[in-house]
């Protein structure tokens, strides 16, 4: 399946690299999960039913990626005190998730797709079934 990279959430770039993304796979949405990484490499995270060792905390859809990336770093940012997406509120809500896996190692990666809603659905119930729950921040 085609994906993109890992782009740090904090990259003042992102949303250029984003942007040329875009223009690679033409202007569909997909699915992206948040990452956590440490030293270019993921960070394991403790699951029900073992360890995820690609750090995943959340998988979401996207219609426009760069519209709701753009929600998504915003509500994760500390100054930002709107709702604008639930990830960054369960987030922040938590101060031992941002001790635990900190802005500066907050990665988003990005799979393009005609059905974001079934991508999504997809993926949830594969980690869902690979862990007994869906990665942290879908559901706190």
């Amino acid at each position: 399946m085609l994906s993109s990279a890992p782009l740090q959430l904090t990259d003042e770039r992102l949303w250029n690299r984003i942007d040329e993304l875009i223009k690679e796979w033409g202007n569909i949405g997909g699915v992206y999960k948040l990452i956590a990484m440490s030293n270019g490499a993921p960070v394991a995270v403790d699951r029900f039913l073992g360890k995820d060792s690609d750090g995943v905390l959340y998988i979401g859809k996207a219609n426009a990626f760069l519209d709701r990336v753009i929600n998504l770093k915003k509500s994760i940012l500390p100054q930002y005190v709107g709702t604008s997406h639930d990830c960054g509120t369960r987030y922040k809500s938590h101060q031992v998730i941002g001790e635990r896996f900190p802005l500066s190692e907050l990665y988003i990666q990005l799979w393009p797709s005609d059905n974001p809603t079934e991508l999504e659905r997809e993926l949830l119930k594969a980690y869902r079934n690979c862990f007994g729950e869906v990665p942290p921040l879908n559901a706190i």
